[in-house]
């Protein structure tokens, strides 16, 4: 039943988002092109390749019931969706998706490119936050999604807000490019210095275990210059007032990230674990989606780290950023920790193989310089993604207003 209702904004009318939109159900015909891809939809990247995502094969065998969707088209995985999960595929002409998923598309008066930045707003996750509460798994089916009100510009307006906003997308890209281009210019750089040191230092060189290095230099394991313990084992029995936490989610490529800890009481915290933060810890995360990452403790943190990830301490003879950006490093995260990682069905790290890594040792001096000169690479790359972050708040910004009506433009 149509909802349609004129409001204060001129042109512009009430409706249900169903109304605009058609649920699509074509399957694959095993018979054709075998090469579509099986897809999936993330709250981050959009559509991706399932094998890419998820590196193995997840999806059935038998594709026959897969659904099929198009450029063009929208997906989500209905229990997902209030994470995000959910977009309009552009990467791709065609692919297919598991069964629990939902395809639609917009119909003819709704602009694809307008409704995909409405599922893209807070306004939109507001709705789907509404209502998905309470249901099962926080699921979404479409007969709930077509219930959502919506509020309908004229398509030339449509049209005119999609330039705006994909202008802004634009330059969000070139940024976004400009952070990856530097960070792969650090990746090789890194991986230069750590085998070659610094440029134009050293004459000789010397085969080892882990590859040539200057011959000055010596490989220690790491259990020789640090002392790894365990985070706190025991489940964490939430408290308000307790100990802040820093768990494998709060570490991101050298960053600990410290808003929104959980807190603990202290009481669950034995005297004899070495689990409080001190400065200069490196935290490295053994367990989950993200083993391996690096998390650096570059100034005092009030708190206690979780039993998925390791604390490294360093003792003398390294520098702990030295330490954390050889950990970072390729050789380390897709040599031997991804070795290391391949070993169990889960992704997992113990500390026995992490205090067996081994260490190229530069001298002191030559350490500060290593670190000195890729520091002033993450110094470029963290201003980058300050303008990028600016920018995504203007976007925001814009999509508050002209998704709503509270600002017009010119047609």
């Amino acid at each position: 039943m149509s909802m349609r209702k004129k409001t204060t904004t001129p042109g512009w009318i009430r409706i249900k988002l169903g109304e605009y939109l058609k649920e699509l159900s074509e399957r694959h015909n095993t018979s054709s092109n075998s090469d579509t891809p099986v897809l999936s939809v993330t709250n981050r990247r959009g559509f991706v390749a399932s094998e890419e995502f998820f590196d193995k094969k997840v999806f059935s065998k038998d594709l026959s019931n897969y659904k099929v969707v198009h450029k063009g088209q929208f997906a989500y995985n209905p229990s997902r969706v209030n994470v995000g999960s959910i977009s309009r595929l552009k990467e791709f002409d065609k692919g297919l998706l598991s069964p629990m998923y939902v395809v639609f598309e917009a119909m003819d008066g709704l602009d694809g490119l307008y409704l995909h930045y409405w599922i893209s707003s807070q306004r939109f996750r507001n709705l789907v936050k509404a209502s998905t509460q309470g249901s099962v798994r926080d699921s979404l089916n479409f007969s709930a999604l077509a219930e959502f009100p919506f509020v309908l510009p004229p398509e030339v307006e449509q049209r005119k807000i999609v330039s705006i906003l994909a202008c802004v997308d634009s330059v969000i890209d070139k940024t976004q490019a400009i952070i990856d281009q530097t960070q792969t210019l650090k990746k090789g750089l890194t991986q230069e210095l750590f085998t070659r040191g610094i440029p134009g230092r050293h004459k000789k060189f010397k085969k080892t275990k882990i590859g040539e290095i200057p011959e000055e230099w010596g490989v220690v394991k790491l259990k020789e210059i640090a002392k790894v313990f365990y985070g706190l084992g025991q489940p964490p029995s939430l408290d308000s007032k307790g100990v802040p936490m820093v768990r494998a989610t709060n570490i991101k490529e050298g960053e600990i990230f410290t808003e929104n800890l959980i807190k603990i009481d202290e009481k669950l915290i034995p005297p004899s674990k070495n689990v409080y933060l001190k400065k200069d810890d490196i935290l490295v995360v053994r367990s989950g989606a993200y083993t391996g990452d690096i998390g650096y403790v570059d100034k005092n943190i009030e708190g206690c780290i979780a039993g998925y990830d390791l604390i490294v301490r360093i003792g003398k003879y390294i520098l702990a950023k030295y330490l954390v950006y050889y950990l970072l490093s390729p050789t380390i995260q897709e040599g031997y920790f991804k070795t290391c990682k391949s070993r169990s069905a889960q992704p997992h790290l113990n500390s026995n193989e992490v205090e067996m890594a081994k260490i190229p040792l530069a001298p002191v001096d030559e350490q500060k310089k290593i670190c000195n000169l890729l520091s002033e690479i993450e110094k470029y790359i963290r201003i980058e993604k300050h303008k990028i972050n600016q920018i995504i708040n203007l976007k925001s910004a814009l999509m508050q207003v002209l998704l709503t009506g509270k600002v017009r433009v010119k047609v």
